[in-house]
């Protein structure tokens, strides 16, 4: 290297940065507009200045008198670094005198500077063209300033480190002081790697980065790292976590003296990245660490195997306890990645070194290991990536050139949010992408055909479909984890196992989403609470007649046919042995919190604390139901399950205990019932399918569906159907709801006939489904024969009888047949208060009163109707409570007659209207239809012929 390369750059560098900040030291006394302009070229300058002064310095004194180099290093890197520093001083050098001549092209020499010029500076220079070729030259300037600046630092860790022994630096046993520099050094290349992406500078700045990282690289702090796993060249998300964890580890302080053990844990479902993410902390953070070591926790002897790893590292005997020891002892800080610390029977505990040395990350399915965190918020549960997060994955997978437009990140959007957001399953998508299997646009078609191809070709032998078998699962692997452990419950004997995997068979019927545990424990208590409000209900004389089927020929038949095959050929009424509640074997909630708890340790499931719901990922929840070895039989077993759950969590008339649990039930489920009802129809086709195909029995089939239309409904889907109506009407889904009560109507009628209570019951409920949907004729003419078959069944004066009589009333005022509809009001009213156990305090007369004061109303009678209204409003406020349905309902129509009896109280009546809609809103949700301006109850009739 020739010497007085460095003394000439560094004296010419000098000179001419001195004449430049003198120069710009006059044009700012010239001139304060451009003032901060020239402040930024100043202090560029000026940082050039400092940086060359200290190179100056540490040169000298490497230097003999007579001014020669003196060197004693046996390698080349020094030499790289001072020859790579000489060329930046001079290039640096050469750049700052050009920006002196543009500066005084541009504005003139010292002693003849233009005002104007000086006062327009950026004007002038774009004007003549020269901005691109000033900003070129300010920006080469900031390279070189910044390149000299880490070479500097280089050499200063350099020698530095020239002050330890070759035996500490390889034991790594450095100072503190270099431990530091040698981190700055770190940074500072990494800004400068950043700084030239994508620039066009010389081939010298590229030189002396190399030469710098030389350096970092011979003196790491870091003398072990042994990880599970690399990081992939695609890692993208949870920069925000890495960035949390390293200030909650403080891991800047590592060399520092401990006082306690730091752990964290990262625990969530198979494949939502915990290791990479551990990997990825690892990598960032080496430089902290003497040593990063793993262990693999999957068993007892997975532990051992990874201990005996670690030991020889440590040169002790080759066993988990001496590795262990030989951790606890170790005087520089070390970070041990705890991996795959997933089953509930091993105590992780048992696999950490004792004492308060080093720092621990624990990745784990199981959600129980988030206890034994030390450090701030102690754990990170890892489920689904961010949306955005999501899709720069699969994109970076797919390795499609950059800047993405906004159709593909539209198709990336909908590829993340099909497989859950789930990194592995991501990955895989992108993989397929990448190797053409499918497009981007289609891999959602290609992810559902891969299914069925998995499922068609499952049965056949291996021989013939080998080749099929491997090309498929290769696209599975991401389920391979929740395999494993569907399998491992499968084959254990003990009864909280069975529990388990028949809960998640259930709830893989389910919406994913929001599954209560309160739901839960009720479908399995309803029941027996039926049972008992029957019980109750007989002691007190209010046992009904029993339902009759048809007389007719056919109906005789029907009955026959249904009384030989339907224990044989229909469903029954399917549960998971946890849920079932029989007086010789009562449902016990400990033993269901006990299996619940054991799908979340297994990751299975997701806690959510705030309502005590469970959750699964969208991944689980399709696997479980679609794996390969279920058949479509056993899907029809479990999803008819699912039906009865949910069925059995609501009442077709709740008791009055439960009707405001049973309310919100009715809401909350919606979701639930869409699914199932959606598997239904799907697995309902394919058994179809499969009847079809067996041609001999397809005949009889067909036979028997002539004769026996409902057949295939059932008397325990019928009543699933009605409730599930309920649902429906709850949630303001009218069609929804009149589709499944024709269902059961239908049933009903073939098998009972109209004139039984259940007819009656099934067939007003229709009825005024279509009352809410303004349906009001067809309302009334179903009305008027379920009234007539009620009277056939229980008779003129029975209760229920007048309960009909009434809502007939309610749809002949909605449809302005006033003079009928005051009739009907005022006989049930009449024989209500006659009728022994009834009277006005009961919840009948109430409700007949308010429907009568509808009527008032619209005879423009509004005193009468205010006070039948008033009357009905407190009664039931007493005997319902003030939040009931029916009470708001009362409440509403008081408000609207408040109107008609003077201004004065219209206050009352706008803070009696803000109180019932803050309750439905609270209950209801903002969405549900009876927040509209039109009430369905008030509005018009389509098949009409009078206005109302």
């Amino acid at each position: 290297m020739d010497p007085f390369s460095i003394i000439v750059g560094a004296v010419g560098l000098a000179d001419v940065t001195l004449r430049t900040v003198t120069y710009l030291g006059h044009i700012k006394s010239a001139s304060t507009k451009i003032q901060a302009e020239i402040n930024v070229l100043d202090q560029e300058i000026f940082a050039l200045t400092i940086v060359n002064e200290s190179v100056r310095e540490i040169w000298e004194s490497k230097c003999d008198p007579n001014g020669f180099y003196v060197s004693n290093e046996k390698s080349s890197m020094v030499d790289n670094i001072w020859a790579d520093m000489g060329l930046l001083l001079s290039q640096a050098t050469s750049t700052i005198k050009e920006l002196e001549e543009l500066l005084k092209e541009v504005l003139g020499k010292k002693g003849a500077l233009s005002r104007g010029k000086i006062e327009n500076f950026m004007t002038v220079i774009r004007k003549e063209d020269r901005y691109s070729e000033y900003t070129q030259v300010r920006q080469r300037l900031t390279n070189y300033q910044a390149g000299i600046q880490m070479l500097f630092i280089a050499l200063n860790t350099y020698y530095m480190r020239k002050g330890h022994s070759d035996n500490d630096v390889a034991i790594g046993n450095l100072s503190d002081k270099l431990h530091r520099q040698n981190t700055m050094l770190q940074r500072q290349i990494t800004r400068f790697r950043q700084t030239l992406q994508g620039s066009f500078d010389s081939d010298d700045l590229y030189d002396s980065l190399r030469s710098a990282d030389a350096v970092a690289s011979a003196i790491r702090f870091n003398m072990h790292f042994d990880v599970p796993q690399n990081v992939s060249s695609y890692y993208t998300g949870r920069l925000k976590q890495l960035e949390e964890l390293k200030v909650i580890l403080k891991v800047d302080q590592s060399r520092e003296l401990q006082d306690h053990q730091k752990r964290f844990v990262i625990y969530g479902l198979g494949g939502s990245g915990k290791s990479q993410f551990c990997c990825k902390f690892a990598q960032d953070n080496r430089e902290h660490f003497w040593g990063v070591f793993w262990i693999d926790a999957n068993s007892d002897e997975t532990v051992k195997h990874s201990y005996a790893r670690i030991s020889k590292i440590g040169g002790v005997e080759p066993n988990e306890s001496a590795a262990k020891n030989w951790l606890s002892t170790l005087q520089q800080p070390w970070l041990l990645l705890v991996d795959n610390a997933d089953d509930p029977k091993l105590d992780v505990m048992r696999y950490i070194p004792r004492g308060e040395r080093g720092v621990v990350l624990i990745t784990s399915r199981d959600y129980a290991n988030r206890r034994h965190g030390t450090e701030g918020s102690r754990f990170f549960h890892f489920e689904k990536l961010a949306i955005d997060e999501a899709s720069d994955l699969v994109l970076a997978v797919t390795d499609l050139p950059r800047p993405w437009e906004t159709s593909i990140r539209e198709c990336a959007d909908r590829i993340a949010n099909h497989l859950g957001y789930l990194p592995l399953a991501l990955v895989h998508a992108g993989k397929a992408i990448l190797d053409r299997l499918c497009s981007l646009n289609d891999y959602c078609e290609y992810y559902e055909r891969t299914w069925e191809r998995i499922r068609r070709t499952h049965g056949r032998s291996r021989s013939h479909s080998r080749g099929h078998e491997e090309e498929d699962w290769s696209d599975m692997v991401v389920y391979s984890s929740y395999e494993m452990i569907y399998i491992r419950l499968e084959n254990k004997a003990d009864e909280r196992s069975r529990d388990a995997l028949e809960l998640l068979k259930v709830f893989s019927f389910f919406h994913w989403e929001n599954i209560e545990f309160d739901l839960i424990k009720t479908a399995a208590m309803n029941p027996r609470r039926e049972r008992e409000a029957k019980r109750i209900n007989a002691e007190a004389g209010k046992e009904e007649p029993k339902d009759q089927g048809p007389g007719t020929w056919r109906g005789a038949i029907q009955e026959g046919v249904i009384a030989t095959l339907e224990p044989l050929m229909r469903s029954t009424s399917i549960l998971p042995a946890i849920l079932c509640d029989e007086d010789e074997d009562p449902f016990e909630v400990d033993r269901l919190r006990s299996a619940l708890s054991l799908l979340v340790r297994l990751g299975m499931l997701t806690l959510h604390d705030e309502n005590n719901s469970y959750w699964m990922h969208p991944l689980v929840h399709t696997w479980v139901r679609r794996r390969p070895d279920t058949s479509t039989a056993e899907q029809a077993v479990w999803c008819q399950a699912a039906a009865t759950v949910l069925a059995q969590s609501i009442f077709l008339q709740a008791p009055k205990a439960y009707e405001a649990q049973d309310e919100r039930f009715k809401r909350d489920i919606l979701p639930h019932v869409e699914n199932v009802r959606t598997f239904q129809e799907d697995i309902n086709k394919r058994l179809e399918d499969d009847r079809k195909n067996a041609h001999w029995f397809w005949p009889l089939t067909r036979f028997i569906m002539w004769l026996t239309p409902h057949f295939g409904l059932g008397r325990p889907q019928a009543i699933r159907l009605a409730k599930f109506s309920l649902v429906y009407l709850q949630c303001g889904e009218w069609v929804k709801a009149e589709e499944l009560q024709v269902q059961v109507k239908d049933y009903v009628f073939s098998t009972l006939g109209p004139d039984s209570e259940t007819g009656v019951a099934i067939a007003l409920l229709l009825s005024q489904n279509y009352a809410l949907q303004t349906l009001n004729n067809k309302a009334r003419e179903l009305q008027y024969q379920v009234l007539q078959s009620a009277k056939n069944y229980f008779g003129p004066d029975h209760p229920r009888t007048l309960q009909v009589m009434d809502t007939l009333g309610f749809t002949c005022q909605v449809g302005s047949r006033l003079q009928e509809a005051q009739e009907l009001h005022e006989e049930v009213i009449k024989k209500l208060l006659n009728l022994e156990g009834y009277g006005r305090e009961h919840e009948a007369t109430l409700t007949a009163m308010s429907n009568l004061s509808k009527v008032k109303l619209r005879h423009f009678h509004h005193q009468e109707a205010f006070e039948l209204q008033l009357q009905a409003f407190e009664g039931m406020q007493r005997v319902l409570g003030q939040t009931h349905q029916k009470t708001l309902e009362a409440k509403d129509d008081l408000v609207a007659l408040y109107g008609f009896i003077g201004e004065k109280h219209l206050p009352l009546a706008l803070q009696m209207g803000e109180e019932n809609m803050h309750v439905r809103i609270k209950t209801l949700g903002r969405e549900h239809p009876l927040h509209t301006e039109v009430s369905v109850e008030r509005g018009e009739d389509q098949d009409c012929d009078e206005s109302i």
